[in-house]
Parts: C-alpha cells; sequence; structure tokens
C-alpha cells in the first residue's frame, strides 16, 4: 500500500495517496481548530461571519460587535485565537483565528450529510457541483474577498500553516465525497493539485468579479475544472501537467492582481 509522510499537530502519521474513510472522520473538535460547535469561540466567530465580515471585513470590529450581540464582555476578543493563531502585520490573533475560521469551518459544512460509506459512488455529488457549493459560500462576504485574498498571499505562518494545508485538506474532501474515480500514486496528487489550483484561481476571480450574484465566477470555475480535468486525462507525464496547473495559477494570479 502507497503512503505517505504528512505532519499534522506536531506529529507525523502516514496518510494513503488515495482517499481513505478513516481521514475523513469528523471528530468532535473541528481540527485544527482547538474547540467543538458548542463553545463560545465557534459560537462568537459563526455570528461574525456571518453578520459582521460582510460589513467590516476581516477585523476585531466584527468580533467585537457578535461579542456584543451574544451578551459577552468585548475584552474577550484578547482571549480569541490567544495561542492558536500569530499575529500578522497589524492583524491581531484573534482576526487571525477569523480568518482560520472561515476556512476551517466551511470546509467541513461543505460535506455535511454526505457519507460515501453507506452511498453509492455514482449517487455521491459531481465534482463540479462540489466546488460550485463552496464558491457559494463565499457570495456573502465577496466583498471582502480581495483583503482575504491578499493576507493569505503573504508569506507567513498563516500562509504556510494554515492557507496551504487548508487548502489541500478541502481539494482532498471534494474528490473524496465526490463520485470522483479513486486515484494511486502520482496521478492523486496532479488530481488535488488540479482542483486546489481551480478553487484559487476561481476566488482569484470572484475578488474581482462585477457580475450579479457573481454569475461570472461561477461560469469561469466551471469552465477551467472542466480544462484541467479534460487535460489531465490527457497528460501520459503525472509531473508535466502538474507544472501546467501550478503555472496556468501563477499567470491568472498575475493577472488578476494587475486587474486589481
Amino acid at each position: 500500500m502507497f503512503c505517505r509522510n504528512v505532519a499534522r499537530n506536531g506529529c507525523k502519521f502516514h496518510r494513503l495517496y488515495h482517499s481513505n474513510p478513516i481521514e475523513h472522520v469528523k471528530p468532535l473538535h473541528i481540527k485544527p481548530l482547538t474547540y467543538g460547535k458548542q463553545s463560545p469561540q465557534y459560537k462568537v466567530l459563526s455570528l461574525a461571519l456571518l453578520e459582521y465580515v460582510p460589513k467590516h471585513g476581516f477585523s476585531e470590529r466584527s468580533i467585537v460587535e457578535s461579542l456584543n450581540k451574544l451578551g459577552y464582555p468585548s475584552s474577550m476578543v484578547s482571549s480569541i485565537g490567544a495561542s492558536n493563531s500569530p499575529s500578522f502585520f497589524h492583524s491581531s490573533t484573534a482576526v487571525m483565528e477569523l480568518v482560520k475560521f472561515q476556512l476551517v469551518d466551511k470546509r467541513y459544512r461543505l460535506t455535511e450529510g454526505i457519507n460515501p460509506d453507506v452511498t453509492s459512488r455514482y449517487k455521491l455529488p459531481s465534482l463540479e457541483h462540489l466546488l460550485l457549493k463552496r464558491l457559494e459560500m463565499d457570495k456573502l462576504i465577496g466583498g471582502q474577498l480581495a483583503d482575504l485574498m491578499s493576507q493569505l498571499a503573504v508569506p507567513s505562518r498563516l500562509l504556510f500553516e494554515t492557507a496551504i494545508p487548508e487548502l489541500h485538506r478541502l481539494s482532498d474532501d471534494m474528490i473524496y465525497f465526490s463520485n470522483e474515480e479513486d486515484h494511486h500514486d502520482s496521478a492523486w496528487y496532479a488530481k488535488r493539485l488540479a482542483v486546489s489550483s481551480t478553487y484559487i484561481g476561481s476566488k482569484l476571480f470572484m475578488a474581482q468579479d462585477k457580475s450579479h450574484d457573481f454569475k461570472e465566477t461561477f461560469a469561469f470555475a466551471k469552465e477551467k475544472l472542466h480544462k484541467v480535468m479534460r487535460l489531465g486525462e490527457y497528460y501520459n507525464n503525472t509531473e508535466e501537467f502538474a507544472w501546467y496547473t501550478l503555472m496556468s495559477t501563477v499567470n491568472l494570479v498575475k493577472s488578476q492582481l494587475a486587474r486589481g
């Protein structure tokens, strides 16, 4: 059985090249968050993301207003994220925890109610459906995406310890919980890279999209996903395909930043 070493939460474990049910068990805590859905942190950050981030962005103001509405003291903002997220430039640990919460919580909610263990693969949602569903989740904060993406793009602990690992976990989940065929060895990495590049490219497009209800973003996401998956079938050299997807994403990032 092929496997690879993966470091998570300070320890190493073996993970299979192909998706396996044991890697998608949903724990009480929403890892890598250190708290569960019944905790004050979860309630505060969830409300902030729903009601205040669309207006005030990823800021302490969004968290403080959420604290006030839930009846918690404003001073609690200093303890949210305390040892979980590093500070970043002018952003506090609480704001960094809010960014992390946005990535992790939406990844978990994307696949709620889907159980590949008891559902025929042919009855599972398509990869395209899950990709578009994840983009739908960010329509509410569409006006704040440019700022969010700019924070995530800067080389930092947030990028390497949270953003990139979460991107790969999201791609893993979209493949595992969809009706996509499983792959072994390096082909699995190529497919994950294709999904990751499509998602990031679509989020960058969404951050600049002025069309009604982000109609152009969803058209772009479907076209890009079909293109990279179709090319993946034709490339005999997996490394060549991986390089293509990486470079196409880099070029897209450059063009989108230029537009901004």
